[in-house]
């Protein structure tokens, strides 16, 4: 064990958070022999109180650490310096990786006005901000009571609200089966402890959603990634995937998907639930954005009739993220599941934050503003579309109301974690595809927000960073 306390550097050359200054100061006391082979890290909690961060950051670095090949981690012994530490060659090979997770951070943690077309979010001028302050002058005024910890499931009327909207999208529900979460991460997060045991093998979108990909890590849960067309999962390979792996779970995002943009076709949707059945496997069903769905398309939820399908949504994800109020439904017996595990985790979600959104929804103005923000999201679509045409980009999914479009150059041997690198010295954020894919593979694709692309800079940025083409202007 380390007996010396070494405090983390605070300066850097580059920016990187708490995680990577960690990763950062134990790879170079291995690779500087200061920490020898087999030598035992220290526990996460002392770590912890040595360097002053968060247990959760030092098990974050230690996994990095292991990922790089630095460190191994020895069940119920801790964490030692790998026997067969990286070579130097290891070490350059390794480092495209390290700087995917440098780029996480980043994703994270953006420094003050840079461009952030990488980004996951809604800008603040697209969010209902007007709403939120109404809600919260209308909540002053009223006499109910709001400092106490509410409901285990959550408010009783928020989720009678939940069931009239599911029940228009067809999902048969009773508003005992809602349970309301502090955003739809921890109603996956819910589903992922309630349903998973270390080892177990779940299939998940490739491309898919960073955050459940990095903890569906965090549980030690063996990941096996489903490729993704235009129209969907790749059933033929799902197919496969069941035959061999005989996964708990299936985590899929069919709905203006992030990070693609793609929905489900109404074929591929009955197949993925068809396979599901013959194969005895979950659906977890991320629909954060289910209402800007067009064309009242059911969730796979409605389809299956709530039997097989975990149905996950968001209420603030589309007016104020700041509420963090998600929920999570499922067949009675896992829905009462779900709840012991909210209770004995976390107690109870935000009274306060469930009241606001209830006032939020039931102000009347709801279904004209999804519907603006709708036309707003398709416009923003055909705009970057026709910029990506101009400077010889291509997207990859039909044009949806989806924040997110999957863009490459088209070019052969195009790195996308480079052209990332290179946008961050000139204060623009990308999100390279690699970070969505479950071992972090590469691909030539990127994650692009249409809501934050209409700065020119972001334009010229791309379009000149194609080292063969003239530059466009």
């Amino acid at each position: 064990m380390v007996e010396k306390a070494v405090h983390l550097p605070m300066a850097s050359t580059q920016k990187t958070s708490r995680i990577g200054q960690l990763v950062q100061h134990f790879s170079q006391l291995i690779e500087q022999a200061e920490l020898a082979q087999g030598a035992r890290l220290p526990s996460i909690r002392a770590a912890a109180k040595e360097f002053e961060v968060s247990t959760f950051t030092v098990v974050q670095a230690y996994d990095r650490l292991v990922a790089l090949g630095y460190v191994e981690a020895r069940k119920g012994a801790g964490f030692f310096v790998a026997h067969a530490s990286p070579s130097v060659e290891q070490q350059r090979s390794a480092a495209p990786l390290k700087d995917v997770y440098w780029l996480l951070d980043d994703a994270f943690n953006p420094d003050a006005g840079v461009l952030q077309p990488g980004s996951g979010g809604l800008p603040d001028a697209w969010l209902d901000e007007a709403g939120l302050r109404l809600a919260l002058r209308s909540l002053g005024r009223g006499s109910g009571l709001i400092a106490e910890y509410g409901e285990s499931r959550g408010n009783h009327a928020l989720r009678q609200w939940l069931q009239r909207y599911l029940t228009e999208r067809g999902v048969p529900v009773h508003s005992e089966q809602i349970v309301l979460t502090q955003g739809a991460s921890q109603a996956l997060n819910m589903v992922i402890n309630a349903l998973l045991q270390p080892g177990d093998c779940v299939l998940v979108d490739d491309p898919g959603y960073i955050n459940l990909l990095a903890n569906l890590r965090d549980h030690k849960v063996k990941i096996v990634g489903v490729p993704w067309t235009p129209q969907g999962p790749d059933v033929e390979k799902l197919g496969e995937l069941l035959v061999r792996h005989q996964p708990k779970a299936f985590f899929t995002n069919p709905w203006l998907q992030n990070p693609t943009g793609a929905s489900y076709s109404p074929a591929v949707a009955h197949r993925v639930l068809q396979l599901a059945d013959t194969h005895d496997c979950w659906i977890v069903e991320d629909d954060v954005y289910g209402q800007l769905v067009p064309g009242n398309q059911p969730p796979l939820a409605a389809l299956d009739n709530l039997q097989r399908v975990i149905y996950i949504g968001s209420i603030s994800k589309s007016l104020a993220p700041s509420l963090r109020v998600g929920f999570v439904t499922a067949e009675p017996t896992v829905a009462e599941a779900l709840l012991h595990y909210k209770m004995t985790t976390g107690l109870y979600s935000s009274q306060l934050c469930e009241q606001l959104a209830l006032q939020m929804v039931n102000d009347g103005s709801q279904r004209k503003r999804y519907q603006k923000l709708r036309d707003r999201l398709l416009q923003a679509q055909l705009f970057a579309r026709q910029q990506l045409q101009r400077i010889g980009w291509q997207s990859w999914a039909p044009a949806a109301p989806a924040p997110y479009l999957w863009i490459g150059s088209g070019q052969e041997g195009f790195d996308p974690v480079a052209l990332t690198r290179a946008g961050l010295k000139q204060n623009i954020l990308l999100s390279p595809g690699c970070i969505f894919r479950p071992g972090l593979e590469a691909t030539p694709w990127l994650r692009f927000n249409v809501t934050l692309g209409e700065d020119p800079a972001v334009w010229h940025f791309l379009a000149n960073s194609q080292c063969d083409k003239a530059p466009v202007t």
